[in-house]
């Protein structure tokens, strides 16, 4: 009997999966790591083997394929009107494959230069102290509304160099961008996820056309120079592809870090010693935060189009058929990780996992992220003995295949006392 008969197909929008997915995962990579899914022609590929072997194959596996779903009937027409005002989606980076993507590619990496990098480096150091010192010392307290959300949304606000009172906008933008990935939205909540999502066009289309006429030094700035920077023979791009790619940008910076913040503290409410750690070594802060991106995989998972008839993992799949690539479970496959359930940031190697996405399409993002939540745990080591989490009730997260994070952590924080400076008499 093979696998694909043994196993029920899976239903990845339920809410039992959406919850406890990891007894399910572990067993499809055990017993059917490439196996069909109940929405038809979608297979779920679960072992780090195989993820790697579609994520580095775009002849085979194509990554123009939507990971968005689409308005119920009643208020398609209204969405359509809405979205006739902006741009439209441009696919730049996320939905692309080899030559567009490879040009629009190397257009970010000339404005995320070292020298960008290094410049933006203060900038989240500043935000991730200033919210860490405003931290309460006891009661009850929202991690992610007091500390995990708003530090990536201040932050990508003064990279992208948008004014401190934008900083509700860009967060309203990002929740707008990644409402309908793998989600399914109730119809009433439709139309204004594309009021935002208008709004965000509308805004950085008229920020862009400002930098053109007066650069500054923010990455906006640095995206329209790369973009007028082209190699002979390249098409210019215009503004609707930069629309794209800031938001692109954006929330690859943003809802990333947040979520894996989120699941930061709850790995060290069991952890901490690992505060202390911190304070005397700032690299454990590294291995701290490469152990948690395995563990949380806030991109849980990523989609493929199957360009033509082909095999994986002893599975013909038909071209045409969508796999749903998962990251969650491919960053704690035993194969690779022992124990790939038990956090571990002395685990070696450190590196090994793909909760960014490998190869091509691997995402350009991680930099920020990875660069603000180190800042986060240092700050956070430096004002905290320990954040307790509160599980009063169960933690919940989002009801989504794709983006994994929490939807709140309450928390209880005991901070440091800090000697106080001598008086002088």
């Amino acid at each position: 009997m093979s696998p694909e008969t043994e196993l029920p197909e899976l239903d990845p929008f339920t809410e039992d999966f959406q919850q406890f997915p990891f007894a399910t995962l572990a067993l499809l990579r055990e017993r059917a790591p490439v196996h069909a899914m109940a929405e038809a022609g979608w297979y779920i590929v679960t072992t780090i083997e195989l993820a790697r072997e579609v994520l580095t194959d775009p002849a085979r596996f194509s990554n123009q394929v939507s990971r968005r779903t689409s308005p119920p009937a009643e208020v398609a027409d209204e969405v359509a009107a809405i979205r006739s005002q902006g741009f439209g989606y441009v696919p730049t980076l996320l939905l692309n494959d080899p030559p567009a993507h490879t040009r629009y590619r190397r257009m970010v990496q000339r404005a995320l230069t070292p020298r960008a990098l290094a410049w933006m480096e203060p900038l989240i150091a500043d935000v991730a102290e200033e919210l860490a010192r405003a931290l309460p010392d006891g009661g009850a307290i929202g991690f992610i509304e007091a500390f995990a959300r708003p530090l990536p949304v201040w932050a990508i606000s003064r990279v992208l160099g948008l004014p401190d009172d934008r900083r509700d906008d860009v967060r309203r933008w990002t929740d707008a961008a990644t409402a309908t990935i793998g989600a399914q939205l109730a119809p009433e909540r439709w139309a204004q996820v594309e009021r935002d999502l208008l709004d965000y066009q509308l805004t950085i289309a008229a920020e862009l056309e400002r930098r053109r006429q007066e650069p500054r030094d923010d990455l906006l700035s640095m995206l329209v120079a790369a973009a007028a920077d082209l190699g002979p023979g390249e098409e210019p791009i215009g503004i609707a592809e930069l629309v794209s790619l800031t938001r692109e940008l954006m929330v690859a910076g943003n809802e990333s870090t947040l979520r894996l913040l989120a699941d930061i503290i709850v790995q060290l409410d069991s952890r901490p010693q690992e505060w202390d750690l911190v304070r005397g070594d700032e690299a454990r802060a590294h291995r701290i935060v490469e152990e948690a991106v395995r563990m949380a995989s806030p991109s849980a998972a990523v989609f493929r189009r199957v360009v033509r008839d082909t095999t994986l993992g002893g599975v013909l799949l038909p071209a045409g058929s969508t796999l749903v690539v998962s990251l969650l479970s491919a960053n704690r496959d035993e194969s690779v990780f022992s124990d790939g359930d038990r956090f571990d940031p002395d685990r070696p190697p450190v590196q090994r996992h793909i909760a960014f996405g490998q190869g091509i399409h691997a995402c350009i993002g991680n930099i920020l992220a990875r660069m603000e939540a180190r800042h986060a745990v240092r700050a956070l080591a430096g004002h905290v003995n320990r954040i307790d989490v509160i599980r009063d009730e169960p933690l919940r997260y989002l009801p989504s295949l794709i983006v994994r994070g929490l939807v709140e952590v309450p928390v209880q924080v005991r901070r440091r006392r800090l000697a106080s400076a001598p008086e002088v008499n």
